[in-house]
């Protein structure tokens, strides 16, 4: 092992990243680690999701997000290769248009990269998504240069391209992220409901 690899693994190990934990949050145990083609993806961070109506906050889903690496900053992730898991544990049930509704309003506020042919793709990503039961789960895998979309645990579809990844980062970790206390939870800040076990 050369002596910058030595380094590295001892920040790793020293970090914790070895020995990720799970952690549960609203009732939601969320793992530590997931296995996606081959490759073993840690918890990099979890956080709960909130969506306001008439000022009462009403909580949504759990999010998760794997990495083969830790991503502390959204440079970390932007620039990161290797494969990437996210998980959206639904806390209440959401029907189909409002869950397609959710997501384009989601892409039309918080994406900050953009590239011609951006608009199929997000219109192809979001027809994916039928409604989701309380307990169920949307899961969203990112794989060399494919986005592929499950939907309560069936496989609908893939997105080819690097550019799609992009943009989809940018939605959770860009200049204008679905929430600003759930971009640093998925980078690693322990959320303040949750729990390490």
């Amino acid at each position: 092992m050369t002596r910058s690899l030595f380094l590295t693994a001892l920040v790793f190990l020293g970090s914790g990243w070895a020995h990720a934990h799970s952690v549960r949050i609203e009732g939601v145990d969320v793992p530590g680690h997931c296995f996606l083609q081959g490759h073993s993806l840690r918890l990099n961070g979890a956080g709960l999701r909130t969506f306001s109506l008439l000022a009462v906050p009403i909580k949504v889903y759990v999010a998760s997000f794997y990495s083969a690496l830790p991503l502390k900053t959204e440079q970390d992730v932007l620039h990161a290769s290797g494969p990437m898991q996210f998980d959206f544990s639904f806390l209440r049930s959401v029907g189909r248009e409002d869950v397609r509704k959710a997501w384009t309003a989601q892409f039309a506020r918080s994406v900050s990269y953009t590239y011609p042919g951006y608009p199929e793709d997000r219109e192809s990503f979001v027809a994916m998504f039928g409604g989701v039961r309380q307990g169920g789960m949307e899961r969203v895998q990112l794989v060399g240069t494919n986005t592929l979309i499950f939907d309560s645990g069936s496989l609908r579809g893939t997105i080819p391209g690097g550019n799609f990844q992009k943009a989809f980062l940018s939605l959770w970790f860009g200049s204008k992220p679905v929430s600003k206390k759930l971009k640093s939870e998925l980078l690693g800040a322990l959320p303040n409901n949750g729990s390490i076990h």
